[in-house]
């Protein structure tokens, strides 16, 4: 057995101990074996006609659609909503106006006749018209449709304005209800609310972007396109002074009990966690848990967690002679909850191990953030982090960070990673890195997301050629509640370290009904398709 050093997080600031500074890794730890082993709305929506006959003149050009229907929207004072499979964004068409109508204009760059336009507020949604459905009801299917409209599902792709980009880790949400989850890595999300909500408006926000207000209405039944525009801090906007960083921090930290809850609070988290081999898909879990997470100042380890679905895909028709597989699971998603376990960055007891430089004013929501980088001191040959914390300009609350273990020194890192290996086998670690997220709601900040990657590679010695693995494991908060939080019976509660990777699996479609998930990426759910493993379900 191999013991691989890495940094790890303290625990609760009450736990600290002033002369001596705990530390604790919150990754999950990795065993590698050898082995041989019809929803239909009636309600109308109340379009704003005089929108569209709003008129506009833009000189003649020769561009895509995409950059068209931007050119309309900063002239028409407008945003757009569609999907860029139906619209083709691509295409080239020729834009001119000259006192035109919007809907003129539209007409014309789209000319697409099954194209139609449906307007709330600011907001217009091009959509396919595939024209009015009949809606015939019979008695004995009536009950499955009046369960089918109690949840609206709404699914889109959120892409950066300028690169057209995918934006990962977006928040995606009704705030008023704190009903929400994020998009994946390839910008995806899908989103199930209730069909009461449907009045209500979708916030989307993400660090650096302008945030959007969607109206629900605009969305049902929609796969669309959001585009985000990267919001820049003007100098107008920027008192200049001299910051110290670290003093930033500092507050931040001291603020802790003002900004985030001081009562236990019940989340509706989705977990997943997975592993690749050579781009290959070997192993993916995930589950819907509740969690009773205890207030500021408490240990990750005073948090409990039960379990409401979890399943499956185990890849055993491989017969490789290296398995890779994780440890820590939920326990360790939690432990990376950097405001209870306080990582060494954050840790601001003398004397610190870290070096500060303040480096942008970003955008969030409506307000700014500081960025603060982070880096250890020159002289410390210990593998600990680097990357960049966001704080709030206002408040002082900590919006999240994104962050590695310091690349310099992931030879020492990997004692306290790799627990099993065989002496044959030689393992070298990639990258490990973290992205940690809040979100605030009723005047406190909450956990939001939590992403945690490790990239390796294993070679058996006397062999040239290795194996790249890739594992993760990713918690979003999708509802959070704060009446009546109490904690769970005890033979409901999850133990802490549980393996998901080591429970079984459902392939069915509708296995998360109501449930907000992390929807698979593409790749990855090309990949799950086509391995024919143990596929199971928890009881």
């Amino acid at each position: 057995m191999v013991q691989l050093y890495y940094p790890k997080l303290n625990l609760a600031e009450s736990e600290i101990r002033p002369t001596l500074k705990k530390r604790f890794f919150p990754a999950f730890t990795v065993f590698i074996f050898c082995t041989s082993f019809l929803l239909v709305f009636t309600e109308p929506i109340f379009a704003q006609a005089s929108l569209l006959d709003k008129t506009i003149s833009i000189p003649k050009q020769h561009t895509t659609l995409y950059n068209a229907l931007n050119i309309i929207s900063l002239k028409a004072g407008c945003l757009f909503i569609y999907d860029s499979e139906i619209v083709e964004s691509d295409k080239k068409v020729k834009l001119v106006a000259e006192n035109q109508s919007i809907k003129q204009v539209l007409d014309n760059v789209l000319s697409n006749p099954e194209l139609s336009y449906k307007i709330i507020g600011e907001h217009i949604l091009i959509y396919r018209n595939e024209g009015e459905k009949p809606i015939t009801v019979q008695k004995q299917n009536a009950n499955l449709i009046a369960d089918s409209i109690k949840t609206i599902v709404i699914k889109g792709h959120i892409f950066d304005n300028e690169g057209k980009s995918a934006i990962p880790f977006v928040s995606i949400g009704i705030v008023e209800e704190n009903i929400g989850t994020i998009t994946n890595e390839d910008g995806f999300f899908s989103l199930k609310v209730p069909a009461t909500y449907s009045g209500a408006s979708l916030i989307v926000s993400h660090l650096g972007y302008t945030g959007q207000r969607i109206p629900i209405k605009l969305l049902h039944e929609q796969k669309v396109d959001i585009f985000l525009e990267r919001r820049i801090i003007s100098l107008q906007e920027v008192i200049i002074r001299y910051f110290d960083p670290s003093l930033l921090i500092s507050k931040a930290m001291e603020q802790r009990k003002t900004n985030n809850s001081l009562q236990p609070v019940y989340t509706t988290s989705f977990y997943r966690e997975g592993v690749e081999k050579n781009k290959k898909n070997i192993s993916y879990s995930e589950a819907v848990f509740k969690v009773y997470k205890s207030p500021v100042g408490y240990s990750a380890n005073s948090d409990q967690v039960k379990l409401l679905k979890s399943r499956k895909i185990q890849n055993q028709e491989l017969t490789d002679t290296v398995y890779l597989k994780l440890k820590g699971g939920i326990l360790s998603a939690l432990q990376l909850d950097i405001i209870k376990s306080v990582p060494g960055f954050l840790d601001q007891s003398s004397p610190t191990e870290y070096t500060y430089t303040y480096s942008d004013l970003v955008s969030h929501n409506e307000t700014s953030a500081y960025a603060i980088s982070f880096v250890q001191n020159e002289g410390i040959k210990e593998a600990l982090y680097k990357g960049t914390v966001f704080i709030d300009k206002e408040t002082f609350a900590i919006l999240g960070a994104d962050f590695e273990i310091n690349p310099a020194f992931l030879d020492k890192a990997a004692e306290n990673l790799i627990l099993k290996k065989s002496h044959k086998l030689i393992v070298k670690l990639e990258k490990i890195n973290y992205s940690i997220g809040y979100t605030p709601f009723n005047g406190k900040y909450y956990l939001n997301h939590i992403r945690c990657d490790i990239h390796l590679k294993t070679r058996n010695k006397n062999h040239f050629s290795s194996d790249n693995f890739h594992t993760f494991l990713e918690l979003a908060t999708c509802h959070i509640d704060t009446v009546n939080v109490v904690k769970f019976p005890r033979q409901e509660v999850l133990k802490p370290n549980i393996v998901f990777s080591d429970e079984p699996y459902s392939p069915d479609n509708d296995f998360w009904e109501t449930y907000n998930i992390i929807t698979p990426e593409a790749k990855l759910s090309e990949a799950l398709s086509k391995i024919i493993g143990k596929i199971e379900e928890i009881k």
